[in-house]
């Protein structure tokens, strides 16, 4: 275990106070001092059409916004679906090894096993080259794990969604084109539950 001191990304609500715990190279618990949220956060996530987890760091992007006090019931008491974006790659010396299942498992383990209601996931084939050249920093593609994410309950969209460029991302405009098609419906329309 180690602590560290990096930017808050919910930095109004965040002592920024961090604890990791490593076990065999994957971070199994992430915890820090917790905050009041702003009440404009609460008032936006009570008012959302759609509220978005990712693309991002997981445990320095995603899950530090879901451990302020209060952040992650509103988010589950919303009529928003909730969509998790999935990475595309893995971030070395956080998310080695991690699929998409995992992923969401973290998540899940740092807020409630009900909060995503879906997972967006990557059909793109990442080339070889870009996966030899990722590889030499030690990234390599999530692996989408269809099966295990619906085993969670949570409902998979796969579309291609990579960029064909040098840089391994999601295209945004097609990642969003798909992200206004689901926030046409409502959590209780879009997902069973």
């Amino acid at each position: 275990m180690f602590a560290c001191r990096p930017s808050c990304k919910a930095a109004a609500a965040c002592r920024a106070r961090r604890e990791y715990r490593v076990r065999q190279g994957r971070f199994a618990r992430y915890t820090y001092d917790r905050g009041a949220p702003l009440p404009e956060t609460l008032e936006a996530l009570a008012d959302a059409d759609l509220i978005t987890l990712g693309p991002g760091s997981l445990y320095t992007s995603v899950i530090p916004n879901l451990l302020v006090e209060g952040v992650a019931d509103a988010i589950r008491q919303s009529r928003a679906p909730v969509v998790y974006i999935s990475n595309l790659m893995w971030q070395p010396g956080e998310t080695d090894g991690h699929s998409a299942s995992d992923h969401l498992r973290a998540i899940h383990e740092h807020s409630s096993p009900d909060l995503v209601d879906i997972a967006v996931l990557s059909s793109s084939r990442i080339s070889a080259a870009a996966r030899r050249r990722y590889a030499e920093q030690e990234a390599r593609p999530v692996t989408n794990d269809r099966r295990r994410i619906e085993s969670l309950g949570v409902q998979v969209i796969q579309e291609a969604l990579t960029t064909t460029e040098q840089t391994i991302r999601h295209d945004s405009n097609r990642l969003a084109q798909l992200l206004v098609k689901i926030a046409g419906g409502t959590r209780s329309t879009t997902v069973d539950r």
